[in-house]
């Protein structure tokens, strides 16, 4: 009984050997004729040919967080790429208009609550480090070449805000106040051409006033890149 239970496991055990090794020996057979010889493994990748050095770019988004209200934003900003994988967007500013959701009326008339006092933010500027560590290129029903990149984004800033305070039957005062903000985020870019191209953006900006408020962005933008560098021949000729 012990040694029939022995050889089924060892026969287990070459079986997925086997199916182990032979995937592998087929991809060494290719990996030869792909240029892979005893001397190392060598690597194929073609250069970015879209490089990127004076960046402006505009873009509409929202800020759907507060159930209060909703705001749509409009941004604007200016970046200074070092290399392809390091950036500077030196300012990103945001101005959102506020859209109220109807939350604090139907709060007031089902159930009599009203705040006493409430904020909106309604201004967001702020300078961030950019790193890209992903480029990569699809196909459109496999036609035409798309070339994309992905980033992460980190930094600080300051927001505006409106406070609201309640002021007895008068109604609600008004008045402005600035917060230290820090954010960071993500984005993905669409090239279109060496000058333009279109950003996805999604932040998290933390407004410290009372605490900790969560401001969550989704913009979508076009960049413009100016100032270009120049290509060498081999560059341009890995475009095609």
């Amino acid at each position: 009984m012990k040694t029939s239970l022995i050889r089924i496991v060892v026969g287990f055990v070459t079986f997925c050997f086997l199916a182990a090794v032979a995937p592998v020996a087929g991809w060494a057979q290719e990996a030869k004729k792909e240029g892979w010889g005893e001397e190392g493994q060598v690597f194929a990748i073609q250069k970015k040919p879209y490089r990127l050095k004076h960046e402006l770019h505009a873009a509409v988004g929202v800020l759907p967080m507060d159930a209060f209200y909703k705001g749509v934003a409009f941004g604007a900003g200016y970046t200074y790429h070092f290399s392809h994988h390091f950036a500077w967007e030196v300012f990103q500013i945001l101005a959102s208009q506020n859209v109220d959701t109807g939350l604090k009326k139907d709060l007031q008339g089902q159930f009599g609550v009203e705040d006493s006092s409430f904020r909106e933010v309604d201004f967001l500027a702020n300078t961030n480090a950019v790193f890209v560590p992903l480029y990569g290129k699809v196909t459109w029903l496999n036609r035409k070449v798309i070339r994309m990149e992905w980033s992460l984004t980190a930094g600080g800033g300051v927001a505006q805000y409106t406070s609201y305070e309640r002021e007895g039957a008068a109604g609600y005062s008004e008045q402005k106040q600035y917060e230290f903000s820090a954010n960071f985020g993500m984005g993905m870019r669409v090239f279109l051409s060496k000058s333009f191209s279109v950003r996805l953006d999604m932040r998290d900006y933390m407004n410290f006033v009372d605490g900790i408020d969560h401001v969550a962005y989704f913009g979508l933008g076009l960049s413009w890149n100016f100032r270009l560098p120049r290509f060498s021949d081999l560059e341009e000729d890995s475009e095609e």
